[in-house]
């Protein structure tokens, strides 16, 4: 899929909002950008699964940050509202294509983990 048309699809899926503040990412002076749930440093793949849209603020802030860890900082810190579902359901996708495909053997653990912490984070929202 070519990287416009990724980039849409995540706007759509995240209900035009940036999983991580829900900034409206059709507002014309938006800057969407594609995040990693699983930073690539960690080994996470650039697969829909592994992907959400984001602000270029926050895709920036967040670094390499585990999504657990961010999703927590940005309620504190930052007083926003991340779209804790949103990111659940993308881990969940992810350990789907990590049971059914196999391999990822490098973060299979890391994201059962983060599935596991950010679900319970979304019981809090």
């Amino acid at each position: 899929m070519p990287p416009a048309q990724r980039l849409a699809y995540l706007i759509e899926l995240g209900g035009g909002r940036c999983a991580w503040c829900a900034l409206d990412l059709t507002h014309a002076r938006a800057r969407p950008t594609r995040d990693h749930i699983v930073p690539k440093v960690k080994g996470g793949p650039t697969r829909l699964e592994n992907e959400v849209a984001a602000c270029g603020a926050c895709n920036r802030l967040r670094g390499h940050a585990s999504p657990s860890s961010f999703v927590s900082d940005s309620r504190l810190s930052r007083g926003v509202t991340p779209q804790v579902r949103l990111i659940a359901d993308q881990l969940e996708r992810l350990q789907e294509v990590i049971r059914t495909e196999g391999g990822m053997r490098r973060i299979r653990d890391y994201v059962a983990r983060e599935a596991r912490r950010v679900r319970e984070l979304a019981k809090d929202s």
